[in-house]
């Protein structure tokens, strides 16, 4: 799995975990100061699970309706049409775009190096005042939406009058023991921090964000994907705590990606993929991640009780032959038949 990430000029980890017990290795551009588990990545929409989770937990706690129009959650939200909602949101029904600018615009003058910096809490509702989107009714279809994944963090973080990290750090990443999951850096982080690079090599600026940060702002390490799937993994078999509840429903399947909107061999949950291939075979839940100049995954088994993760600063995903190797190696199958197989 890893091998499709690595070169010369990146460098690449990766985690198993096993009964408890989780192994790293890494490859490509060595890195010899810090232990791979120690090493910090961008992991891109990989926050959109621990988005997703955040929300679950507030609505255990009785402080959201998922169902309710997103617009009820505060005054600022006025401008938010009534069917969208924080459910269809997490679950990217609610016929929001993938991004702030139209796609032809992007193709003819390209994103900045650091596409979401600008984009404000105040851009952001005044996009949405400007927005003309049509209510898809009955029939919403799936569509993969960064800035649905922002407008809920900026719309949980209005309704809890805190900033959406704060929140996020106090709800999900400090209950879950996670010390090297978060955005900004700490200071003590940045010589752990691998650089983003181009699939070809040079570097690339971090990407930052403000009203977009529910969406991909997260730094992580192989060690933290490890804490945080071992601790999803007691969540789904025998769940205890308001955040181990809200972590099961944040892997419920909610809009089935499979032929005529079956829930196999994929389905959308909150946050999460769950996936299917074969059925004789273990199902497991997954999410990826990536930037201009970092790419990511993490996979977990519940019925095998094991995950695995890569994490890369190789912007592979944002060019167009490294999307298509990396399809071409098929990691699904590729996790597949290491989950069959441990």
């Amino acid at each position: 799995m890893m091998k499709t990430y690595e070169s010369a000029q990146h460098t690449v980890v990766g985690m198993r975990l096993e009964k408890g017990e989780a192994q790293f290795t890494s490859a490509g551009a060595p890195e010899e100061k810090t232990a791979p588990e120690d090493l910090l990545f961008e992991i891109g929409s990989i926050t959109k699970v621990f988005t997703a989770i955040l929300l679950c937990v507030l609505v255990e706690e009785g402080k959201v309706d998922p169902a309710a129009p997103l617009r009820e959650m505060a005054s600022e939200l006025a401008d938010v049409p009534a069917w969208i909602t924080p459910q269809s949101l997490t679950s990217h029904i609610s016929g929001l775009p993938r991004i702030h600018v139209p796609i032809w615009k992007a193709l003819i003058k390209p994103l900045p190096d650091d596409p979401y910096a600008a984009f404000s809490r105040a851009d952001l509702l005044a996009w949405m005042r400007n927005w003309q989107g049509k209510d898809p009714g009955g029939t919403p279809r799936h569509l993969y939406s960064n800035l649905g994944s922002g407008l809920l963090g900026e719309a949980m973080a209005l309704s809890q009058g805190q900033p959406f990290m704060r929140l996020l750090s106090d709800k999900v990443i400090t209950p879950m023991g996670l010390t090297d999951t978060g955005y900004p850096l700490r200071s003590d982080q940045q010589d752990r921090f691998m650089p983003p690079r181009h699939h070809k090599g040079h570097r690339l600026v971090p990407w930052t964000f403000q009203s977009m940060a529910a969406a991909g702002c997260l730094r992580s390490s192989a060690g933290d994907f490890a804490r945080f799937a071992d601790h999803v993994l007691r969540a789904l078999n025998a769940p205890e705590t308001t955040l181990d509840r809200a972590i099961c429903r944040s892997a419920r399947p909610v809009f089935g990606l499979g032929p005529r909107g079956r829930m196999q061999p994929s389905a959308q949950c909150s946050g999460w993929i769950s996936m299917t291939l074969s059925k004789t075979a273990p199902g497991f839940i997954y999410h990826d991640g990536a930037t201009a100049g970092s790419t990511c995954a993490i996979y977990i088994c519940p019925d095998k009780h094991e995950a695995c993760a890569v994490l890369s600063n190789n912007g592979i995903v944002a060019n167009l032959w490294g999307s298509a190797k990396l399809s071409w190696s098929n990691q699904l199958g590729q996790v597949q038949k290491l989950f069959t197989q441990g």
